[in-house]
């Protein structure tokens, strides 16, 4: 026997373990499966490529910004060898900002009326 070799003992442990291993597997390869569908639907389809301006007016950010997170590779660009000017894919950018999007911290009046009232009592105006 090998010193790799597993005693009795060990054995429901090691199913356990190799279970769960091969569960979390097979999620990532459905997960990969799926980005395959979407890459190879989005491949079907014309991709048409912007430019620096038209990035700016929909991530609403400066040029130097989209530069720098192009750089970064914080941000989907293109450009092509010996190119000095970078390309964006329009929906890419578009999915960024939905998924950059934060919930808005602006209470409603409700609540806003509600947090006035918490910790207050009614005062007797009547004297």
């Amino acid at each position: 026997m090998t010193q790799d070799s597993l005693s009795f003992d060990q054995l429901p442990g090691a199913v356990m373990s190799l279970t769960a291993l091969v569960k979390e597997l097979s999620r990532e390869v459905c997960e990969l499966r799926g980005q395959l569908a979407a890459l190879s639907e989005n491949s079907k389809q014309s991709v048409n490529f912007i430019g620096i301006d038209r990035a700016c007016s929909i991530l609403g950010k400066a040029k130097s910004t989209i530069y720098a997170l192009a750089r970064e590779g914080k941000l989907p660009a293109y450009k092509d060898p010996g190119d000095k000017e970078w390309k964006f894919i329009e929906d890419e950018l578009v999915n960024v900002v939905k998924g950059n999007k934060s919930v808005s911290k602006i209470q409603s009046f409700e609540d806003m009326e509600a947090n006035l009232r918490k910790g207050t009592r009614p005062r007797n105006w009547a004297k």
